[in-house]
This record gives C-alpha cells, structure tokens and sequence, in this order.
C-alpha cells in the first residue's frame, strides 16, 4: 500500500464517479455525505470515519460506481491500494482471484443497482488510549 496526505476540504472521492483506489484513514476524519434528494446543494452527512476505518472496498473490487462522498473534516493520512496493483495481484495469485470472484458474486445482482454504504467504521472510542493527556 501507498501513503499519502490530503488537506482538509479534500475528496478522497466524490458521487457518480468510479472507483480507482481503497482506503485505510492512518490519521484524521473523512466525511461520508450525499446530497439531499432533489437538492445538488444540500449535502447530508452520513457518518464520520476514523482512524483505521477502511473506505470505498467493494466498489474498488468491483470497479463500481461511488454511491456518496468521502470528504476530509480535517488534514488526514491515509494507506491506499489502487486498481492496477489490484488488478496484477489476481493476475499472479489464483486464489485471491477466486476469493475475488466469489465476493462479485454476493454483491452483484444483475440489474439491480441501489446505493451502498461502502465502508468499515473503526470507532474512535475504542481506541481511547489514543487520546489520553
């Protein structure tokens, strides 16, 4: 996995456009929103992810369309994979490949196509020890 740092107010990705790479939040807060139905300015937070949540797995495995957006609340760190190093790993591996398939297989239903919250929250507060004086 590669590193990288995003400034506040940043997308890691934004609404109706596809997926490239996951995410695991090393540090900092990404904002989960989607637009108020009818209303492109209205934005609706959804939820607040945190450190070593993971975002965006399925549609990145499935090379999907992005259902919300993940915005930066503040500078954040994050671990990211993107879809060429994905796409060589099933090529040498067989059995990450099926596994692979198997998942495309639950999550994908032919015709069917509803948004979903595509993310594994990591909440802050287990990990309180974090924030001790």
């Amino acid at each position: 996995m590669k590193q990288k740092q995003l400034e506040k107010g940043a997308y890691l990705y934004k609404l109706d456009t596809n997926s490239s790479e996951m995410y695991i939040i090393q540090s900092g807060v990404v904002e989960i929103t989607h637009f108020m139905k009818g209303s492109k300015d209205k934005e609706f937070l959804i939820e607040r992810l945190y450190r070593g949540s993971i975002i965006n797995h399925n549609s990145f495995l499935l090379n999907d369309g992005i259902d919300t957006n993940a915005k930066c609340k503040e500078t954040v760190s994050i671990y990211y994979i993107d879809i060429e190093t994905i796409k060589h790993l099933r090529q040498k591996y067989q059995e990450f490949d099926r596994a692979l398939e198997n998942q495309e297989r639950i999550l994908v239903k032919p015709g069917v196509r509803e948004p979903a919250l595509d993310y594994i929250i990591c909440d802050p507060y287990s990990h309180q020890y974090f924030f001790k004086n």
